[in-house]
């Protein structure tokens, strides 16, 4: 969530954060002072289970145990508290605290958190491979985010819907293939092993495959999206955060507006089910 004209809460119950294979919690959006550790790290994430772009940080923070996660929703209850404002003024979500760093935007708080807790994510020694994972990461924030605003957004709720939806699917669906035919030649973002390009674009393409995306925003995931979301889920231990979180994790928010999904996925294989 960049903005928060980009980024209003629905109106609704309270936010629940609930991370299935470590804790459950529940958070109030007026009030900031939950928070759940992960392990022994210091680190503090700033976020909401609903966000794509809080839902790579907030992925690697769990899966590595290095810290909390700080439920936090866009507007005067969340990020525009003055607390939270002295952190960051652009009042943006997520946003990271460990010690006296503070940091915001996913793409740069992957990088920090990979440099300090990380380095198989995105390795010093490989200049090559790091700087295909920057190129991924900037291609898809330059260029997809758009897409992704323009389809998946107006199925959150979080935006209206472009005035002709057909051709703005069209359009996301061509500009995934092509970055798939590009950025996942190997299993994940340039090689066999998770780098934090994937923990940048999944939230993201885990989307596109909701049959809700598909059946209203008219969006075609190719095979190759298919099949890299199916080994995303099964290589990051904390994946469970995109389908279930007590009632706002992605899946379970799109399928509150379409109905209940158990079978998202569909590999060249055949079907996958996720509940």
């Amino acid at each position: 969530l960049k903005r928060p004209q980009r980024a209003r809460a629905a109106p609704g119950p309270p936010v629940v954060c609930i991370f299935p294979s470590t804790f459950a919690m529940g958070c109030n959006p007026s009030s900031q002072a939950a928070s759940a550790s992960l392990g022994g790290g210091g680190v503090q994430m700033y976020g909401v289970t609903g966000s794509q772009n809080c839902m790579g940080p907030m992925l690697l923070v769990s899966t590595k145990k290095i810290g909390s996660i700080v439920p936090t929703m866009p507007g005067p209850d969340g990020t525009l508290k003055p607390d939270f404002l002295a952190m960051n003024p652009f009042h943006a979500i997520p946003t990271m605290k460990d010690g006296s760093v503070v940091l915001a935007e996913s793409s740069a708080i992957l990088r920090y958190l990979a440099r300090k807790y990380a380095p198989e994510l995105y390795p010093e020694g490989d200049a090559k491979r790091r700087a295909y994972i920057d190129w991924a990461m900037d291609n898809f924030a330059g260029s997809l985010y758009k897409d992704c605003m323009a389809t998946i957004y107006p199925c959150l709720g979080y935006m209206g819907p472009p005035e002709d939806r057909p051709a703005a699917g069209k359009t996301a669906s061509d500009n995934m293939t092509e970055f798939a035919n590009f950025f996942l030649r190997e299993k994940f973002v340039g090689g066999d092993k998770l780098s934090i390009a994937d923990y940048k674009i999944a939230p993201f393409l885990f989307c596109w495959l909701h049959p809700m995306v598909k059946e209203q925003s008219f969006v075609e995931a190719p095979d190759r999206v298919k099949q890299y979301v199916t080994d995303f889920m099964a290589a990051c231990p904390a994946s469970d955060m995109l389908k279930t979180a007590g009632g706002y994790g992605l899946k379970e928010m799109l399928d509150a507006k379409l109905g209940s999904t158990p079978e998202l996925l569909l590999t060249v294989a055949g079907e996958v089910k996720i509940e």
